[in-house]
């Protein structure tokens, strides 16, 4: 067999499109209780060790419950190492601490050390209740240097180091996955494409001088959703974005014309609309709209996705944030979800580069 034939059946079946016919019988035997019973040890001390460990990890796994459901951040095997501390200290009357600190993977010293801290007042208790809340409201996808802005703009001031450490301690982590594949909507040189006048400097002094636009796809069970946006390269803020389950010339179109009718540019030749070399960006009506609104047409080169690569990051950190990580039925829901998520990136979301405001907020302040 080839090489490209593993390769495809790695693809289509994982690992256990590798193995022979002898070893996937095997891999697929499920034992009966005589096998299972057979297996176990004879030495009644070694029964009786197993057991133990057994008891007492049950005892782990109902103890982690019920944090649970006080607390729907606590997540069952990711404790911190201050939730480990309260559930092996609420068990230790029980079992042994040996047994206890091996089973829920803590170090004797990190139990000693945030037992000794629990039994202080902690005077960051109620900054703890905030980082969660704070967590959920931005979907898990804030780290600590975001945490400490919001920190700020709530009017609690502590050092980014302390945040740090709160958030390790309770366990609060944002989301970082990879990105899967990407969408490309290149159809060959199909009209003459604009010169590239970005030359990947994305820096505009105020709104409507410099924009950026892509189309990105997302999948879920049913179909795809299309997303075209267009950013503003003052703030980054999202002008206009449109959603489709189809990647048509119109998708393009009509997020044009919704940024222009919230933004209103001068007509005047100032602004310059940048782009990749889809075939969205090529065709006449696309062009007609540009020339009939005063829009100079800039085009990165030909696969060269760093000339894009402020609007290809938007969409980067929006997958990241909302998207990967996460099971998608329905299209429907996926739009619901792309839509919130807009709302939230522009008024909302913290932006470090822009002083850790929002960038409404930035524009409040900086646009007369």
């Amino acid at each position: 067999m080839s090489v490209y034939s593993w390769t495809q059946r790695h693809r289509e079946e994982g690992q256990w499109g590798l193995m022979s016919k002898k070893e996937r019988e095997e891999r697929a035997r499920i034992p009966t209780r005589a096998a299972l019973e057979k297996s176990l040890p004879d030495d009644p001390s070694e029964l009786k060790e197993q057991m133990a460990k057994l008891l007492v990890e049950k005892a782990v796994l109902e103890k982690e419950l019920e944090l649970v459901k006080k607390d729907v951040s606590v997540i069952p095997g990711q404790l911190s190492n201050r939730q480990k501390t309260a559930v092996v200290d609420a068990l230790r009357p029980d079992f042994p601490l040996p047994m206890l600190l091996a089973s829920i993977g803590l170090a004797q010293s990190s139990f000693y050390y945030h037992l000794q801290q629990r039994s202080r007042p902690d005077k960051h208790e109620h900054i703890r209740d905030i980082l969660h809340a704070i967590d959920a409201q931005s979907d898990n996808t804030y780290g600590y240097r975001r945490m400490w802005w919001e920190l700020r703009h709530r009017g609690i001031i502590i050092s980014e180091k302390v945040v740090r450490r709160l958030m390790r301690e309770e366990g609060i982590v944002p989301r970082f996955p990879k990105r899967k594949w990407r969408y490309s909507s290149y159809q060959g040189e199909i009209s003459p494409a604009p010169d590239n006048l970005v030359n990947r400097n994305f820096h505009a002094d105020s709104p409507n001088k410099l924009w950026l636009t892509d189309i990105s796809v997302f999948a879920a069970h049913d179909s795809r959703v299309y997303l075209s946006a267009i950013i503003d390269c003052f703030d980054g803020k999202v002008v206009a974005a449109k959603t489709s389950v189809h990647p048509t010339m119109e998708l393009a179109q009509e997020t044009l014309l919704a940024a222009i009718e919230a933004e209103q540019p001068e007509a005047d030749g100032s602004l310059v609309l940048h782009s990749d070399r889809g075939a969205h960006y090529r065709g006449s009506t696309w062009r007609s709209l540009t020339a009939k609104y005063g829009i100079v047409s800039s085009m990165s080169k030909k696969g060269c996705s760093p000339d894009n690569a402020a609007c290809e990051g938007f969409f980067g950190r929006m997958k990241n944030e909302m998207y990967y990580g996460k099971v998608w039925q329905t299209t429907k829901e996926l739009e619901e979800a792309i839509a919130r998520y807009i709302e939230f990136y522009n008024n909302h979301r913290i932006k470090t580069s822009l002083g850790g405001v929002s960038i409404t907020a930035y524009r409040k302040l900086h646009v007369a």
